[in-house]
């Protein structure tokens, strides 16, 4: 069962990266309805697709960005969000399914609490996807940074509790254990690197990047005027995604030189992953001019950061004795 539920927490990767392809190719409001069930199957003939093209040509979005797009290039941002849509729906089944066959081989004694928890943030994500979507519908050309970062914490959140009850399950509680300071630390770390994923998350939702792709300064200036409405600017997101990093990066190198007889592999894989974390955040502010280099290298980025956050839950509850409470990041 462990292993069952750590393939999911691969599977919420996946669409965790989908979600990062759609956005990065603005094919996020190519589909204008939520249908749960007739949803699954796309437009089959020509008919259907000019009056799924019609539909998104009604939104702000076409209208002030892709005026010219043609039926072809809306085919393209459509594919994007049916299939993030499809493999959330594949995810419902891959969940549900298991667990029917589990409880028929009455191998869920004492799962129950913990499966409908893990049911229940899945259909919140679902829920909060089309919420998210709706927000770009009618006034916005862009979907809300706010239900963006919404979403994907969500996300995050759906993540860590997979691999938590799946270690649980595949690791004995006589192995787990250590210093109170390491637990708080460590826990401190997944604070400040869920922090750092919401502003993540405004920075895709503002498309921040372009408006200053220049490292160290941003266009010039250390710190960018911050007026009253700073959460909707892209300089100062920009400016406090930057400054997180480097503090979150401080923050691990400092948790990796005090955990060296503790943690093995956890330490020099979360010490990596933040130092290509900066790397890659660097290469994606310099060359976000760039629309398909934007794409491959914003991908990496997030993939390293969801990594990060997986290495520390394991090393959290690594750290964490049987029977504690269970984190909750951000």
């Amino acid at each position: 069962m462990g292993q069952w539920l750590l393939v999911m927490a691969g599977l919420v990767v996946v669409q965790v990266i989908l979600g990062c392809v759609t956005r990065l190719t603005d094919s996020g409001l190519s589909i204008t309805e939520w249908q749960p069930i007739v949803g699954v199957v796309p437009p089959q003939n020509d008919e259907a697709w000019w009056e799924a093209f019609g539909r998104y040509q009604q939104i702000p979005q076409f209208r002030v960005l892709h005026a010219q797009l043609t039926l072809e290039g809306f085919k393209h941002l459509y594919f994007w969000e049916w299939f993030h849509r499809l493999w959330g729906r594949m995810l419902g089944f891959a969940f549900v399914l298991p667990t029917l066959l589990f409880w028929r081989q009455r191998r869920l004694d004492g799962m129950w609490p913990r499966l409908a928890v893990l049911f229940a943030l899945g259909a919140l994500q679902g829920v909060m996807g089309w919420v998210m979507v709706a927000s770009g519908l009618q006034d916005l050309v862009y979907v809300s940074h706010f239900r963006l970062a919404a979403h994907f914490m969500l996300a995050m959140l759906l993540l860590v509790a997979l691999v938590w009850v799946g270690l649980e399950q595949l690791r004995p509680a006589a192995s787990r254990g250590g210093p109170t300071n390491l637990v708080l630390g460590t826990r401190g770390l997944i604070g400040a690197l869920s922090l750092q994923l919401v502003f993540g998350a405004f920075m895709a939702g503002l498309k921040a990047a372009v408006f200053a792709p220049t490292w160290p300064t941003i266009n010039g200036d250390w710190v960018p005027d911050i007026g009253a409405d700073w959460w909707n600017s892209p300089l100062v997101v920009h400016f406090a995604h930057r400054t997180l990093g480097y503090l979150l990066v401080l923050g691990v190198v400092a948790w990796w030189w005090r955990t060296p007889r503790v943690l093995r592999a956890e330490r020099h894989l979360a010490l990596a992953l933040v130092l290509m974390q900066v790397l890659l955040g660097i290469t994606v502010t310099l060359r976000s001019m760039y629309r398909d280099e934007l794409l491959v290298f914003g991908v990496m980025h997030q993939l390293t950061a969801v990594l990060l956050l997986i290495v520390l839950a394991g090393a959290l509850f690594r750290l964490t004795p049987a029977g504690a409470q269970r984190p909750v990041p951000g």
